[in-house]
């Protein structure tokens, strides 16, 4: 019994001591178990420039949170590994503010890190790196593998084959249909067709100048306007035209440009000589005529004597006068003429002449135009001159010449601009200003002969800037001289023996151009008084300003 005691004793303790054991090593595990989610790396993340969540959760509501806090954004920072590739495209559907719709087949997981990149790059990337393609129509993208959209870009073009085509008439507000015409084009499918409906205009007067003859010789005298389209095509072809008018069909912006052209032209003659002669014809002759000294024993003339310095008989090189009536020979018709003559004995003649024209011009036009966005505007102040052409028919003397006009030149103050407004307000306009003139007329059709101060530029300027875009500063001063040698440079005493002609020609231009974007609704009634009493004043600096009745 006592041996059965102790062996039973021993029994229980072995129990009792591996039951210990166990639980020691229960308690051992237990932690271990607890930390291993701390432990574990972090499977999915996303962050953007917002505070972005550090771990994907499963709950709903951190879910929620999450979507919350991914504002639609351009740029997106991704960092993921191991992470289901649709979650992925999820996130970046929540950033980019597109809906993403994938087919079946898009699965998988994917490890990657970008770092402040668009999220159209990053979507582009990804997909292409693990063998899918995507497919975007307006708002809505479909992720599908390459061989999937294959077929399904193979079925859609099967079935515009077959589909019905529809027909459509389109009302524009603002673009042009020809213009909108060459837009459109490139949308229609193979089976789309579009037309334009043509305006016919009604016959009236005839401008344009140059450009309207030029037409006139490559038989396009009219532009045809209209506002009409006429799309013939399937009705997805048709979806995607709508969008793209609805893009393109919006009100177009306004430049209003105001010029100033200053020029200030000053022309100077000064034409100043002495003539003189002794004989009996003086200086008004060119023949020089003596005068008897000494008489023979039968009174015939034993002895003469005569000359003249003569500097009235022909034109200076340089004499230029802007009235082309003066006469810068003798007799002159204008200025001072003075003649001293001794008629008896040994005859004496002087004549001196002077003459100084003086003609100072200042011209200030400030034309003032109005052109839609990336339209040529134009404006002349001047004249239109008639070229005339001749045609001649037949041959010998049976040959008859018919003149006809040609076109008609501007001559004036011109003003060619085509604005075009960009971005932060900044406008990029090609200017063309010219100021025109003729004095005379070469060949038996009368062509002028176009004196010209122009510039043709592309500038680049701010909303309400001025600039100058063009100056000519033209100083042209010529002297002549005409006279006897070595006596004509006597001082003192050298102008008795020659002609002096100087003729100065100066001409100052500045272009200013101002340009501004005109808003809507910005010429209220009180700037249109503004502008009315602007012209008052030009016209009469005493009359009374308009005032606006405001209710």
């Amino acid at each position: 019994m006592r041996i059965t005691r102790v062996i039973m004793f021993l029994v229980i303790g072995y129990l009792l001591a591996v039951s210990g054991l166990f639980a020691q090593e229960e308690a051992k595990e237990a932690p271990v178990q607890q930390a291993e989610p701390e432990q574990e790396p972090v499977q999915q993340e996303a962050t953007t420039k917002e505070p972005a969540p550090q771990q994907a959760e499963t709950k709903t509501e951190e879910q929620t949170a999450v979507v919350e806090n991914l504002a639609a954004s351009q740029n997106v920072t991704l960092d993921f590994k191991e992470a289901d590739i649709r979650n992925v495209l999820k996130i970046i559907s929540y950033k980019s503010g597109v809906n993403i719709v994938t087919t079946p087949e898009v699965m998988g997981n994917i490890t990657i890190r970008l770092t402040d990149v668009p999220w159209d790059k990053a979507l582009d990337v990804i997909l292409k790196t693990y063998g899918f393609g995507y497919d975007r129509a307006g708002n809505i993208i479909t992720v599908a593998p390459i061989d999937k959209l294959t077929s399904l870009k193979k079925q859609e073009v099967e079935l515009a084959q077959v589909q019905p085509t529809v027909t459509e008439v389109f009302y524009l507000k603002y673009i042009d249909a020809q213009d909108a015409k060459k837009a459109l084009e490139s949308q229609l499918s193979g089976r789309g067709k579009i037309t334009v409906l043509e305006m016919t205009g009604q016959a009236g007067w005839e401008f344009g100048g140059e450009e309207l003859g030029k037409r006139k010789r490559l038989g396009e005298e009219k532009l045809s306007r209209s506002k009409i389209l006429i799309i013939s095509d399937i009705a997805p072809a048709l979806d995607k035209i709508r969008e793209v008018v609805a893009q393109l069909d919006i009100m177009p912006q306004q430049i209003l440009i105001e010029t100033r052209i200053i020029e200030v032209n000053r022309d100077k003659l000064k034409d100043i000589g002495f003539d003189w002669g002794i004989g009996s014809a003086g200086a008004e002759s060119k023949t020089i005529s003596g005068t008897e000294l000494k008489k023979n024993s039968d009174n015939t003339t034993a002895q003469a004597i005569g000359g003249h310095v003569l500097g009235s008989q022909i034109k200076s090189a340089v004499f230029g006068p802007k009235a082309t009536d003066i006469s810068g020979v003798e007799p002159y018709d204008t200025g001072l003429e003075i003649l001293y003559q001794k008629l008896t004995g040994n005859q004496f003649e002087v004549m001196l002449h002077a003459l100084e024209e003086d003609i100072h011009t200042n011209t200030l036009s400030a034309p003032r135009v109005m052109a839609l966005n990336n339209q040529e505007a134009t404006i002349l102040i001047g004249t239109r001159y008639p070229i005339l052409k001749t045609e001649t028919t037949g041959a010998g003397s049976t040959a008859t010449s018919t003149v006809t006009l040609d076109y008609y030149q501007d001559i004036g103050i011109q003003l060619n601009v085509v604005p075009q407004v960009g971005a932060n307000e900044y406008i990029n306009m090609i200017i063309h200003p010219a100021v025109t003139s003729y004095t005379s007329t070469l060949g038996t059709n009368a062509y002028p002969i176009i004196e010209t101060r122009e510039a043709e530029t592309r500038i680049l300027m701010k909303n309400r800037e001025t600039v100058v875009i063009g100056g000519l500063l033209k100083d042209v001063k010529s002297t002549g001289t005409t006279g006897i040698p070595f006596l004509s440079k006597i001082p003192f005493l050298g102008p008795l023996f020659r002609r002096d002609t100087i003729d100065t020609q100066k001409v100052d231009l500045l272009i200013f151009i101002t340009a501004r974007i005109v808003r809507e609704g910005e010429f209220t009634p009180e700037e249109i008084v503004k502008l009315e009493n602007s012209l008052d004043r030009g016209a009469n600096k005493e009359a009374p300003q308009k005032q606006v009745n405001k209710k």
